[in-house]
């Protein structure tokens, strides 16, 4: 005759069948949840396929664009921008001009391995434009602030206009040259949505970040 088995190791062995079945509940879970993205991680910033690019994107401002690997981007602000010049080009500006230049929305540049702020390959700033300012009335008021401005050369403001269009993002701009300056910068000016955009391009490596340059949705 088969002898029973006592209550006490019956509710034991019960108890354990039932904590081994919550393991493999937990450990499937684990997997599903993990192998299907559903926990969410800190990344880092995107990279391309080809694993040469890196990924800037601001949300607040707007925008994202791609640079080299070998490059840097990093924000910028006008405390920065005075800190470089030993200045106060805002109170220079208005000193010059008598009225406040745009309201400072934010800026970006992108620096090669030297890290000049001069010649780096890339930068747009930001500014508040609530009335709409053509691209033509900004810089007839602001010129190129704070990158340049003023007239400083024979070939004067008129000369020095952003005049040729450009397409960037799929918005019409304008663009003019400065070829007194380091690395002859290019300047684009971008009217979106309230904000006038500003770039600075040099050389060959700027016009490649340019060109991948997306205002987001």
């Amino acid at each position: 005759m088969q002898k029973a088995i006592p209550a006490g190791r019956q509710g034991s062995a019960t108890l354990l069948l039932v904590l081994l079945g919550l393991l493999v509940i937990l450990a499937g879970g684990y997997f599903y949840f993990t192998s299907s993205n559903h926990l969410q991680t800190p990344v880092s910033p995107a990279i391309s396929s080809n694993n040469k690019q890196a990924t800037y994107t601001n949300q607040a401002l707007g925008f994202k664009f791609e640079y080299g690997r070998n490059l840097t981007a990093k924000e910028d602000t006008e405390e920065l921008f005075n800190k470089r010049g030993n200045g106060e080009f805002r109170k220079y500006f208005k000193e010059y001009v008598r009225y406040e230049p745009g309201k400072f929305a934010g800026a970006v540049a992108v620096l090669d391995q030297q890290a000049s702020y001069d010649t780096n390959p890339f930068t747009v700033w930001v500014f508040e434009n609530p009335n709409n300012l053509s691209i033509d009335n900004w810089y007839k008021n602001y010129w190129y602030y704070p990158l340049n401005w003023g007239d400083f050369t024979y070939k004067g403001k008129v000369e020095l206009a952003p005049k040729i269009e450009a397409t960037v993002s799929g918005q019409l701009g304008k663009t003019g040259v400065i070829d007194y300056q380091p690395g002859k910068p290019k300047f684009v000016y971008v009217s979106k949505d309230g904000k006038m955009y500003l770039f600075r391009v040099i050389g060959e490596e700027g016009e490649k970040v340019l060109s991948t340059f997306k205002f987001l949705k």
